[in-house]
């Protein structure tokens, strides 16, 4: 068999659960074609969910075969080598012995913890090195994993609480910004000043959020994971037959408002099929991110444009396809924001979007006003005090937000809890929200992930093809609502597609 069909056999056994046949299948198919990106894929997922009592060889050489992959998911890798260092973390972890850990080296170079047991165990670490790199002369190996510590703390912005006694250099770069900027902020701001600007930003809350993520990019990432190539629009007929088929003509014009740092967009650009992308942020900051990880990639076809969704229509052009997710509930006016995107859209298009759920945030809800009651500000001293309180147990109605992927560094964690700006929608809120927009709902995507692992109560498709056999398309708002009353924590958020009438 060729590595397609391996992979086929892969995806057979992944998706009945029988994940060690799904493995060996995705490696045959990796031994067959090592840069095959659906394999890739299948197997970085089940790493991603693998769990040992005891540390597992077979495992980490696995792991560190990732990790040695430009193409792998170092983000999903992470997962399983969290949990693999935790259960293998010997009790005398000097850093003279840590340091000849290859998976701990690699970790915390390419994945950002998101372990608090592994973060007890760094925090340890990390000051155990600080005193053996005290002079005269530190051991080169307690150097690199010193530099290793540096580069976690640069992925999760320092959100561990810093040391003061701890000098500038070696060691206090584990514990702080250095008062040398790294060569990527520099050339960041070098690009953020040659943007170009769709329009002054005038509306009173697009202007606080942009002064938000211009302090803190959302979000810091530093890897493309190989994915395999996509005909989005094929993809979306097919998962929504009822859809209206229109042809474009090559390019697809993709418009991702609210791009961020550029990690979606990026893959978009790289992975759909013969697209031209026009990314739209209100910083630049985050824009400069996006744009330098493109050069590093090499990846042409996407153009980096500041400016407000509300500014859209200025564009004077119109788009094949949207993808806005996790945006609009932080505009002063979401429907605003949806009209105006909805106005730069051809008859047709496709418009994906993600929105948080009232029913799914109803931690960070508590979390926003324990904040406001402590006063407790969005700067990193505040972030971290925050953290504390909740890691520490002064918080304890907040522990559960450990579990959220987005508390484990500063810019993801400002988001998640010190927002300037959140809608919550249910659905009742989101018929309204798309009544009369010129927008077709076509249904919910429920393998777009989430904010967090938390699994829901119940199937939502197996729900709603059980309740409503008459129903075939799974698009009906009403009788969703009706799911949703029945059970109120049915989606931790919405992702779901529209097409332009």
């Amino acid at each position: 068999m060729d590595a397609s069909q391996h992979t086929a056999v892969g995806d057979e056994r992944f998706a009945r659960g029988r994940l060690d046949e799904a493995m060996a299948a995705y490696r045959q198919a990796l031994a067959a074609s090592p840069g095959f990106a659906a394999a890739r894929v299948g197997l970085d997922a089940i790493l991603e969910r693998a769990r040992t009592p005891q540390p597992n060889a077979p495992l980490v050489a696995l792991l560190l075969e990732g990790y040695a992959d430009e193409g792998a998911n170092w983000d999903a890798l992470g997962w399983g080598a969290a949990h693999q260092l935790v259960v293998g973390w010997p009790k005398a972890a000097t850093p003279e012995a840590m340091a000849g850990n290859p998976l701990l080296l690699q970790f915390l170079r390419k994945s950002l913890n998101r372990d608090a047991t592994l973060e007890r165990h760094l925090l340890a670490l990390r000051a155990a090195t600080a005193k053996a790199l005290q002079p005269p002369d530190p051991p080169p190996a307690v150097a690199a994993l010193a530099g290793a510590i540096a580069e976690q703390a640069w992925l999760n912005e320092y959100i561990w609480p810093d040391d003061p006694a701890v000098p500038d250099g070696v060691a206090g770069a584990m514990f702080r910004s250095q008062p040398e900027p790294r060569p990527e902020a520099v050339e960041e701001r070098r690009l953020a000043a040659g943007l170009p600007e769709l329009a002054p930003i005038t509306d009173a809350v697009s202007q606080s959020v942009a002064a938000m993520y211009e302090a803190n990019p959302y979000p810091r990432w530093t890897h493309l994971p190989r994915k395999p190539t996509l005909d989005i629009r094929a993809r979306l007929l097919r998962d929504f037959p009822h859809a209206r088929a229109v042809d474009f003509a090559a390019p697809l014009a993709v418009l991702m408002p609210g791009a961020g740092t550029g990690q979606h967009p990026l893959s978009v650009a790289s992975t759909y099929e013969t697209v031209e992308v026009t990314a739209v942020d209100l910083s630049r900051a985050s824009l400069a991110y996006g744009k330098r990880m493109a050069a590093r990639y090499g990846i042409g076809n996407i153009t980096f444009l500041r400016g407000d969704i509300l500014d859209l229509p200025k564009l004077g052009r119109v788009f094949d396809h949207v993808e806005c997710v996790g945006v609009l509930h932080h505009m002063a006016d979401p429907r605003a924001g949806l009209l105006s995107i909805a106005s730069v859209m051809r008859p047709g298009a496709f418009l994906r979007l993600g929105l948080y759920g009232e029913g799914g945030r109803k931690i960070v809800e508590k979390a926003r006003r324990d904040i406001a009651a402590a006063r407790i500000p969005a700067t990193l001293d505040g972030l971290r005090d925050f953290r504390r309180r909740v890691m520490g147990g002064d918080l304890k109605r907040l522990s559960g937000l450990v579990e959220w992927e987005d508390f484990w560094s500063a810019s993801l964690l400002r988001d998640l809890c010190f927002h300037v700006q959140e809608h919550r929608f249910t659905i009742p809120r989101l018929r309204a929200f798309l009544k009369d927009s010129g927008l077709t709902f076509l249904g919910f995507e429920f393998t777009a992930g989430s904010a967090h692992r938390a699994v829901a109560d119940a199937d939502p498709v197996a729900l709603y093809r059980a309740r409503f056999r008459t129903e075939p398309t799974l698009s009906d708002l009403e009788r969703w609502e009706q799911l949703e009353r029945e059970k109120p924590a049915l989606f931790a958020g919405y992702a779901f597609v529209c097409q332009k009438d």
